[in-house]
């Protein structure tokens, strides 16, 4: 065998090992999400939104939602959809930061943060994460559970569900449909 060969497969070989251990190195890292909500949806009887001075309080009712306080308003289904299909299953990627001086710049602090409170049929809060929207990162948002330092940043984008606007949530009804919506309960 000559020397030129020689050389060529001991290159050969030390890539291939090269590639093995970068393979193995990566895979390490791999990021594995986990979702906010592990628990089963027919469990969630009430969820309350609340951004700053501004709240919204949805409220299950058999199988159809209200918002509390709101009985000009029927909730629009897809919306509430949105919560179980997505929302709750957001999953933390990777830790951002453990420090409560950076939940400012990430805007999980209490004041600037959404909150989001999950609770069940006895009104046990089930979860309450803040998440945070800051930066020029339009794919993922910043989220922290409300007991924790931990900040983790999201697989989605999911800010915009956490809307306290009655109209996001519902349409109005008419006087009539609303009528019609008071005998049914009354």
């Amino acid at each position: 065998m000559t020397d030129s060969i020689k050389y060529s497969l001991v290159a050969l070989g030390l890539i291939v090992v090269l590639f093995l251990y970068n393979q193995r190195s990566q895979s390490s890292i791999n990021i594995n999400g986990e979702p906010i909500f592990t628990g089963n949806d027919d469990e969630i009887y009430r969820i309350l939104i609340t951004e700053g001075d501004n709240s919204i309080e949805l409220l299950r009712n058999d199988t159809l939602w209200d918002i509390s306080n709101a009985d000009s308003f029927e909730v629009k289904p897809f919306q509430v959809e949105k919560i179980f299909n997505r929302l709750l299953k957001v999953e933390q990627e990777m830790i951002i930061t453990t420090k409560i001086e950076k939940w400012e710049k990430f805007g999980v602090d209490d004041s600037l943060g959404r909150h989001l409170k999950i609770f069940d049929e006895n009104d046990n809060q089930l979860i309450h994460f803040i998440f945070g929207n800051s930066g020029q990162d339009y794919q993922h948002n910043y989220v922290r559970e409300e007991k924790s330092n931990d900040v983790y940043r999201t697989n989605d984008n999911v800010y915009f569900l956490l809307n306290t606007n009655k109209t996001y949530w519902a349409k109005k009804i008419s006087n009539d449909e609303e009528g019609i919506k008071n005998n049914e309960n009354g």
